[in-house]
């Protein structure tokens, strides 16, 4: 595909949205400072990385190039979605087999805090785990009563209750590659 035919394909995704809620500029900008923070609060220490994926990969991965202190990436798969624009209440966790993380630094990333339930079953995971110390950190915090409470160290911004895609989120799997983050139209 040339750059004329992905440009408009681009364009003709853009233009599912309503309205573009925070630019790639916005959140590159955001992303290096969150860096930077942990950076400092990391510094000299080994931070073993605990992503969910896919919605945070845009944004793990673009946070982590940044960091500049050793990094042990694990991924998961958690999901209260399932495919619809609200939660179900119900978190379906896909843990790795043989990943201990007994006695390490975690960071926990996902890429929003909605209701609360993905972060706080994962909390109380990790917890289990006996870590030597564990924050979270996310892209997008929405603004919204919470159905479990959520201890969150890391927030790229502060956001409505809205159903939001791009940069990694979607809607029944499109959307993930939009460079901005964008509310659909409805």
């Amino acid at each position: 595909m040339c750059l004329n035919q992905a440009m408009n394909a681009l364009t003709g995704v853009l233009s599912d949205l309503d309205r573009v809620l925070l630019s790639a500029e916005d959140i590159r900008a955001r992303i290096s400072s969150m860096a930077a923070q942990i950076e400092r609060d990391y510094a000299g220490k080994l931070i073993t990385v605990v992503a969910l994926m896919d919605g945070a990969l845009f944004f793990v991965a673009d946070l982590l190039r940044q960091i500049d202190l050793p990094i042990r990436l694990v991924t998961l798969g958690a999901s209260s979605y399932h495919g619809g624009t609200h939660s179900t209440g119900q978190v379906k966790l896909q843990w790795p087999t043989g990943v201990t993380l007994a006695d390490q630094d975690i960071l926990l990333l996902d890429d929003i805090l909605d209701t609360g339930l993905t972060l706080a079953a994962l909390h109380q995971r990790l917890q289990a785990e006996k870590p030597a110390s564990l924050r979270t950190g996310v892209l997008l915090n929405k603004k919204r009563q919470r159905t479990q409470d959520c201890q969150l160290d890391y927030c790229g911004f502060e956001i409505a209750d809205e159903f939001v895609v791009g940069y990694g989120m979607d809607y029944q799997g499109r959307f993930r590659n939009l460079p901005c983050i964008g509310i659909l139209r409805p």
